[in-house]
């Protein structure tokens, strides 16, 4: 399996539009945030529009929420030029996916999205081909399936396969289904971990369980490393809960670095022998509302590559000190705030969940 993995918002976007103008037969876009203000660089609607004019089958899926400033008329230009597009809009769920496949061949999944806002930002993206495009194929047209769609060549994947056992696949999250694969592997990994385990996430508003597993991973000897933003893209929300929970955990031997641009990438290494790469930040709502989706690997390539990238992240950082945030009596409130929060998302994850 051949790979490659893009660490720039702007450079991944490059490859994916590259991708998509060398696509032939089909083109399959899931994204949480598109919008249609990057035309003067990479005009995403443009393209898509002349390869369905060619006769490409395009079939995109928008959610509510993240796009949910994309133009009317821009939607207009891709249903008029034959594209498939739906806006996923479930109450409580978001798809905080991003997935492109093009030609049913070659898979970008990571935490890319697309608007001007982002284009500097750091970010991960893994463009990867052979068997396991089939699974983000499949999981595709789950979530194609539950928007409406009825194309029988998207449709004929949704269905079971045998999982793979090879160093790369597939891994999906759907809370609405009942599904936790997210949570299940940051569960187990957090307590199988035995030398080190390092996390990059821009947002960190961890569950109880997760902040449970993390001091006893650390009491055990686990080295923990976790790099996050300086500053947050959303500082009334982000900034208040990364900090706060650094704080926390600082005193339980868990280290934090904080990245001068802003970062955006989704991951996590365990023992330096495997990881994944994907959607999932380490908060409550991916945990338990969004569907989600990344890359696991136990390919040592792709291991090595992933720290490399890690560890100049960390060169360009600044180490979290207590002296950068003062405990005050509003964290007793934080704490209070938070654990609702965090109540209230379980209760509309079983509400809105199925039977």
């Amino acid at each position: 399996m051949r790979y490659k993995i893009y660490t720039k918002t702007e450079k991944a976007w490059d490859a994916m539009f590259s991708a998509i103008s060398h696509a032939k037969s089909s083109i399959l876009f899931e994204m949480y945030t598109f919008l249609d203000d990057t035309t003067d660089t990479h005009d995403f609607i443009k393209i898509l529009k002349q390869k369905a004019l060619e006769g490409v089958r395009i079939k995109i899926i928008i959610d509510s929420l993240g796009s949910y400033s994309f133009s009317n008329n821009s939607l207009k230009i891709l249903k008029d030029a034959g594209v498939e597009v739906f806006i996923f809009k479930v109450l409580f769920r978001h798809t905080h996916r991003k997935i492109l496949v093009i030609d049913e061949r070659i898979g970008y999944v990571g935490g890319i999205n697309i608007t001007k806002f982002y284009k500097k930002w750091d970010d991960l993206l893994i463009k990867v081909d052979g068997k396991v495009v089939k699974y983000i194929i499949r999981s595709f047209a789950r979530v194609y399936k539950d928007c409406g769609g009825k194309d029988t060549l998207v449709l004929k994947y949704d269905k079971d396969i045998q999982e793979p056992k090879g160093k790369v696949w597939f891994m999906e999250h759907f809370p609405i289904k009942n599904s936790f694969g997210m949570k299940k592997y940051y569960r187990d990994k957090l307590k199988l971990a035995r030398k080190k385990i390092l996390i990059v996430t821009p947002y960190f508003m961890p569950n109880r369980w997760v902040v449970k597993a993390l001091k006893k991973t650390a009491k055990r000897g686990v080295e923990i490393e976790i790099i996050l933003p300086l500053f947050a893209d959303h500082p009334s929300i982000a900034n208040v809960s990364n900090y706060f929970y650094m704080q926390k955990l600082f005193k339980h031997n868990i280290k934090f670095f904080l990245t001068k641009d802003m970062i955006h990438s989704k991951m996590m290494i365990v023992d330096e022998k495997e990881g994944i790469v994907g959607s999932q930040n380490m908060d409550i709502i991916s945990f338990d509302l969004n569907i989600e989706s990344g890359v696991f690997f136990t390919e040592p390539a792709i291991v090595k590559e992933l720290n490399e990238i890690a560890e100049n992240w960390k060169k360009d950082s600044v180490p979290y000190s207590p002296k950068m945030r003062n405990t005050h009596l509003l964290d007793y409130f934080y704490e209070f705030c938070f654990s609702v929060f965090e109540g209230a998302i379980i209760f509309l994850n079983r509400l809105t969940r199925p039977l």
